[in-house]
């Protein structure tokens, strides 16, 4: 895990007393305070650090392969069980990546971590790491970095990584000299200890979730997206009823063009669909028209036996005069009756004989 821009809030034993905080970007410590009050906003690229004071973190190494999470975290259980005060079911696992065949493994309790992480989420931060103290110490080869602070001792090295009792690190460490640091030196070598941060005690169960949220220019970008379907949805119906308008006016346009070519006439005020309709009447006579007419008649007189068309008039009340000649008066009377039936109106004029009669039709 590396980290070159941090801000570090360094817990106390008690859940939620912070001994202060650091900013670290660029190499170099650039701000610090004690007051949680005066702790800054993150920057975007920014993380920020939950370091635990670490006495109730048990850190050592163990022989364990490349694993998933699930497995590795199994097999630390167990070789873990023999060394562990409190039961393993009730301590949290952390392990990091496999060096030399060997990989850091760290437990505490994990009732004790989710009432930090709780505190953390409580007052509105959320931490994205979580690290015992020991572990900022910069160590690379030789002997153990020891550094003393008021009422605990912070040891790294090869093989140990804990912070305990100023009288227990040297029962700890037997024979091993360590390497004393001071805080000056501490602060310095911090922006190497957080290039190699070897382990994260938020994995597992404690990992961060990833919190989803929607930056303002996404915001804008999406409102801006609606305004413009908002406008589409409007148009696209106005632009097609305009459509629908102007191929009307282009419709009539042609229809008057053709008309005025069909009448020969310059200019139709009464429109061209009136000036064809009166056109057509004036072909077709008034009434019943005389193709309505005749055709009736025609077909009238080819059905009725012995009865024949000797004369055909169309006036210009739309009355067609018909003379019709019969072997018999049966024989007109029969075509009268057929005429009638056709939904027309028929009289029978004076002046007729047995055989021939005049008959005036019209519509009915």
């Amino acid at each position: 895990m590396t980290v070159t821009r941090a801000l570090l809030l360094f817990a106390r034993a008690d859940v939620g007393a912070i001994e202060g905080w650091f900013r670290v970007e660029d190499g170099r410590v650039i701000a610090r305070d004690m007051a949680l009050d005066h702790l800054p906003s993150l920057e975007p690229d920014e993380r920020l650090i939950l370091i635990l004071q670490g006495d109730e973190v048990a850190i050592r190494w163990i022989e364990l392969p490349a694993l998933t999470y699930a497995q590795a975290a199994a097999a630390a259980r167990l070789a873990i069980a023999d060394h562990s005060i409190g039961a393993p079911d009730s301590l949290h696992v952390a392990i990091g990546d496999v060096h030399g065949g060997r990989r850091m493994v760290a437990t505490i309790d994990a009732d004790l971590l989710r009432q930090w992480i709780g505190w953390a989420q409580a007052i509105g931060i959320d931490p994205d790491h979580v690290v015992p103290l020991p572990l900022l110490l910069a160590y690379g080869e030789g002997a153990p970095r020891l550094w003393d602070r008021p009422g605990l001792s912070v040891v790294r090295g090869h093989d140990h990584a804990f912070a305990v009792e100023p009288d227990l690190a040297p029962t700890i460490l037997g024979t091993i000299a360590p390497e004393p640091m001071d805080d000056a030196r501490f602060e310095a070598e911090l922006p190497a200890a957080l290039a190699v941060l070897p382990l994260d005690l938020r994995q597992g169960r404690f990992a961060r979730r990833r919190v989803w949220r929607v930056d303002d220019a996404w915001k804008r970008r999406m409102r801006r997206l609606a305004i413009a379907a908002a406008i589409l949805i409007v148009a696209v119906p106005i632009a097609r009823v305009g459509r629908i308008g102007i191929d009307g006016w282009l419709m009539d346009q042609e229809a008057s063009r053709i008309a005025r070519l069909a009448l020969g006439r310059e200019s139709l005020p009464e429109g061209a669909q009136t000036a064809m309709s009166l056109r057509a009447e004036g072909l077709r006579g008034p009434g019943m028209g005389f193709p309505n007419g005749a055709a009736l008649l025609f077909d009238a007189v080819k059905l009725t036996p012995n009865v024949e068309l000797t004369d055909l008039d169309f006036s210009a009340e739309g009355v067609l005069t018909a003379s019709v000649t019969g072997a018999s008066a049966a024989d007109v009377s029969a075509l009268v009756g057929r005429l009638s039936q056709s939904g027309l109106a028929i009289e029978t004029l004076p002046g007729g004989d047995a055989n021939r009669s005049t008959l005036r039709i019209r519509r009915a």
